[in-house]
């Protein structure tokens, strides 16, 4: 089954009088269970295309399938709750609420989905002892590592049992020894948990752990995204 598929996907920016062109066509498809990177340079347009694969842009022209069905944009409540339901977020900054507990952080997706404090905590923490950080638990973000908040961010993401996580430069703001760590923990968390998983990276040598990995230059994919074999 397709996780999701993209046909001539678009992006263009208004700047000034004139219009940028960052995406120039993307078509692009990834399988259920695929451990993917998408590996560019700055300004390449990776972050932008991690951002219409995660329903936060309506691309400019073009197609979406998420799951085989055709992302409409017209009912902003059903982008947020297939956001919510189906995508988890981890970002390079972590992006944890400095005033919770990491406990606390992780259950803020199942907040939205109205769920009761007592299974929001159960949950969490089980997220927390999956990703090996639950003795950080009643800890706040500036009591951690940077590899503990990011193993935190990756709990939240996968609280509300997804089935993409999307990963923008998650080992950029980590040592190498670190960031290695987290590398290992997201191969594991897509071998066992069968999670599709998708790595937005800057970094050939962390592009090449993943199992395929595709090239974006100056807004378009390079060839490697449609011969379906593993880099």
């Amino acid at each position: 089954m397709s996780m999701l598929r993209t046909v001539n996907i678009h992006k263009t920016y208004p700047v000034g009088p004139t219009e940028v062109n960052v995406l120039k066509g993307i078509s692009l498809e990834v399988e259920q269970g695929e451990f993917l990177s998408v590996v560019g340079a700055s300004g390449s347009g990776k972050s932008t295309l991690m951002h219409i694969l995660g329903l936060l842009e309506q691309p400019t022209s073009g197609e979406y399938y998420f799951e085989d069905a055709r992302i409409r944009y017209e009912d902003d409540r059903e982008l947020s709750i297939l956001r919510n339901r189906k995508i988890g977020f981890v970002f390079q900054q972590y992006c944890l609420l400095q005033r919770l507990t990491a406990l606390d952080n992780v259950g803020i997706p199942l907040i939205y989905r109205g769920m009761g404090k007592p299974e929001i905590r159960e949950r969490s923490m089980a997220y927390l002892q999956k990703v090996e950080v639950a003795d950080r638990a009643h800890h706040r973000p500036n009591e951690m590592s940077g590899g503990q908040q990011q193993r935190v961010a990756i709990a939240r993401a996968m609280v509300g049992n997804p089935a993409l996580i999307l990963a923008d430069e998650p080992t950029g703001a980590l040592d190498s020894r670190t960031g290695q760590e987290i590398m290992d923990l997201f191969r594991k968390l897509n071998e066992e948990e069968g999670i599709t998983i998708i790595v937005i990276t800057h970094d050939p040598k962390i592009a090449a752990q993943c199992r395929r990995s595709v090239e974006i230059i100056d807004g378009l994919v390079t060839p490697p995204a449609d011969d379906g074999k593993p880099h």
